[in-house]
């Protein structure tokens, strides 16, 4: 029978050599697809992953339980993904997501209409494409807060705990991710709302 998170919890404290395997069975996933949104490419995922569990595993013991697991074990990927990030300086360009694993939440609505038009699938995954470069190009604290909230739909306190800041800081990065994406989105948003020449017979 699967073990609760409270029990699995109670185990790690316990130093049980099962536990952290069912941990990593339980939430790998979800570590994967948050490291690799902010690393932005698979080997450094892999290795942010990596890291994270070896940090929960060593550090159990300053887990106060006044906050849910999952948000204490949301603040590591952030930290060791965003440290993995800084670390490195990296300057290539990587998109956050591969379009075959994840799927784009477009709450950053820009254009809402593109599904009413005659290439409606091929405007969307043209649309996924800018987003996850506009995205993709933000500084790394904005960034963060957009995939939290977006790509992950953490509200507002939640990232406030993950990231051990206050709400406004959280609504106010977001707030400003949201206005640069719009910018950076405009020229795609105008080509679609440009009207369409006539083709000739």
């Amino acid at each position: 029978m699967e073990r609760t998170e409270t029990l699995l919890v109670a185990d790690l404290f316990e130093a049980d050599t099962t536990a952290l395997a069912s941990i990593v069975e339980k939430y790998g996933r979800l570590v994967y697809r948050l490291a690799i949104q902010i690393t932005k490419n698979h080997e450094d995922a892999n290795d942010v992953m990596q890291e994270t569990f070896l940090k929960v595993h060593e550090s159990i013991g300053t887990f106060r339980q006044e906050s849910a697991f999952e948000t204490w074990l949301y603040r590591i990927v952030v930290n060791q993904g965003l440290n993995l990030v800084k670390r490195r300086d990296r300057r290539r360009e990587f998109s956050i997501s591969n379009e075959a694993e994840f799927d784009i939440r477009c709450d950053l609505r820009v254009h809402n209409d593109y599904r009413d038009t005659p290439h409606a699938e091929v405007e969307k995954k043209e649309l996924q494409r800018w987003v996850t470069q506009a995205v993709d190009s933000l500084p790394a604290k904005h960034r963060t807060v957009v995939i939290l909230h977006e790509f992950e739909g953490l509200t507002h306190p939640r990232i406030a705990a993950i990231l051990n800041c206050s709400e406004g800081t959280v609504r106010s990065r977001l707030h400003y991710a949201r206005r640069k994406l719009r910018e950076m989105l405009r020229p795609y948003v105008d080509g679609v709302n440009r009207p369409r020449k006539k083709e000739r017979d």
